[in-house]
């Protein structure tokens, strides 16, 4: 080979290197970086919480970070678990160098998103707003984009791997998510994701497999048409649990004919949220609005193949109608409900209390609080082998299924040592069950019944399972309660939500 000949080789090769990095510029690098400096801000959050064993007292103040996109002029969207007990936010865009105030609007933890207003004065000028396509292709090139505390735009790459219903990570709920895989790098803040020039999803969790999951562009579009009117709602939750339904002596058993090979068991209903009041244990859901169930309880979507039951429910806004086609009692029925949703605050064993003092009331030194799913995970991100069985029983089975005869669960968290509960202070994580002869179902029954037997000398403590009875002095009560406060540095002997 003359020198001639291998020149060219090389001039050519370099030709065809700069031919294939000017189409990869142009189809997801320099073109869309641009476009993405006017819509993209950087997040700075500062955050508060409160100790859930010593529910009195304040966690130090924490800072994070987020990403967030324009969905307006002066409004930008990220995910509701960057705003968890937040305490202050404030928002840097491109090419501005100091922070301006924001404002948060609206917050759904459910389906991990909230609606955040930038301060209009403070910014040099309008945001331009982006536009989320809803399509969907099984394998498209990713790409994600960010913008760092120190005003630089970056971006990487990933693939679309698959759609499924996963939890959301901040709340109970399980909703619609893409998954991205072969990601440059871990996303789970905001970022935003684009197939092309087109954004389709922003991050909200990841794992340790270089897969990310995106909320993706129909659930955003869905809670911003809602957001934007006066009354909030939010989605629909599912009120009932489908278990598998395989075996042909359990499809006999309930006298199904032999030909009907779609369907899931009802093995649970709770008592609050979609389809509580209408459905029964032991239904076998056939369809929801028309899609039939497999076995597994999910159902072919005609973009995203086989999902959950879940998305069905979850993906209606509150107050819409879902009809359902049930198997009950030998035969077919028809049935139509509203889909509804609640309040964390309404579960017999709640999931969060984001933003919220814990309730509690100090007695004589004894500290009585409210369970939830945050004060099991003082015992451990294993709660169900680290926490007590008897209060992780409550979360398992029936954190959904509150009654108006049970609306919380109260604890004896524990004792606080002073001199007059001495041989108590070993007692802890018991469940109240009688407070004075009151069958207490939630927390705010604790002051009515301290106000219970005015002629008695002393507060009587009753537990479940065979605990000890506890026996208060009332004559003491003042003196022991300015101890607790005066020794433990507690400001207020109790805190109890408005109902």
């Amino acid at each position: 080979m003359n020198t001639k000949t291998l020149i060219l080789i090389i001039l050519s090769g370099v030709i065809v290197q700069a031919c294939s990095l000017t189409f990869a510029a142009g189809r997801n690098g320099p073109d869309l970086m641009e476009e993405m400096k006017d819509s993209i801000v950087y997040l700075e959050v500062s955050s508060y919480g409160y100790s859930r064993s010593e529910p009195w007292k304040h966690e130090r103040l924490s800072e994070s970070w987020a990403c967030a996109c324009a969905v307006g002029e002066y409004d930008v969207i990220t995910t509701a678990g960057s705003v968890v007990n937040l305490a202050f936010i404030r928002a840097l865009r491109y090419g501005q160098n100091e922070f301006v105030g924001a404002t948060l609007k609206v917050v759904d933890y459910d389906t991990n998103l909230c609606l955040i207003r930038l301060d209009p004065n403070a910014l040099s000028k309008p945001l331009t707003p982006l536009t989320f396509s809803e399509s969907y292709e099984k394998g498209a090139e990713v790409s994600f984009y960010w913008l760092s505390s120190d005003n630089h735009l970056y971006n990487g790459r990933g693939y679309l791997d698959r759609a499924s219903v996963e939890p959301t990570q901040v709340s109970f709920g399980q909703r619609l998510c893409y998954i991205a895989g072969n990601t440059s790098q871990r996303t789970s803040r905001g970022e935003i994701y684009c197939v092309g020039s087109t954004p389709i999803g922003i991050a909200h969790l990841s794992s340790e497999e270089k897969e990310s999951g995106l909320i993706p562009a129909e659930t955003i579009n869905r809670f911003l048409k809602a957001a934007a009117g006066e009354n909030y709602q939010g989605f629909g939750e599912a009120g009932f649990v489908l278990s598998e339904l395989l075996d042909p002596a359990m499809r006999s058993y309930l006298k199904m004919p032999a030909s009907m090979t779609s369907g899931a068991y009802v093995s649970d209903v709770d008592t609050l949220g979609t389809g509580c009041d209408n459905l029964k244990k032991g239904d076998v859901i056939l369809s929801i609005d028309g899609h039939a169930l497999d076995p597994h309880g999910r159902f072919t979507h005609p973009k995203y193949q086989m999902l959950s039951y879940d998305h069905l429910i979850t993906s209606k806004v509150v107050g819409e109608k879902v009809q359902f086609e049930l198997w009950r009692d030998g035969q077919k029925k028809e049935l139509q409900t509203e889909v509804t949703n609640f309040d964390v605050s309404q579960m017999l064993v709640p999931y969060h209390e984001y933003g919220r003092q814990p309730e509690y009331i100090i007695t004589a030194g004894f500290v009585l609080q409210k369970l939830t799913r945050e004060y099991l995970m003082e015992f451990g991100d294993d709660m169900e082998g680290q926490s007590p069985p008897h209060l992780y029983h409550y979360y398992r089975d029936c954190a959904f299924k509150p009654t108006p005869e049970r609306q919380d669960i109260v604890i004896l968290s524990y004792v606080l040592p002073a001199p007059f509960n001495l041989g108590y202070t070993s007692l802890g994580r018991m469940v109240v069950s009688k407070f004075n002869g009151m069958t207490i179902r939630s927390i705010n029954d604790i002051l009515e019944a301290q106000k219970l037997n005015p002629e008695s000398k002393y507060d009587i403590i009753e537990f479940e399972l065979d605990n000890p009875v506890v026996v208060i002095p009332r004559a003491q009560l003042p003196a022991a309660n300015q101890f607790i406060q005066r020794n433990y540095g507690i400001e207020k002997l109790s805190n109890i939500h408005d109902p």
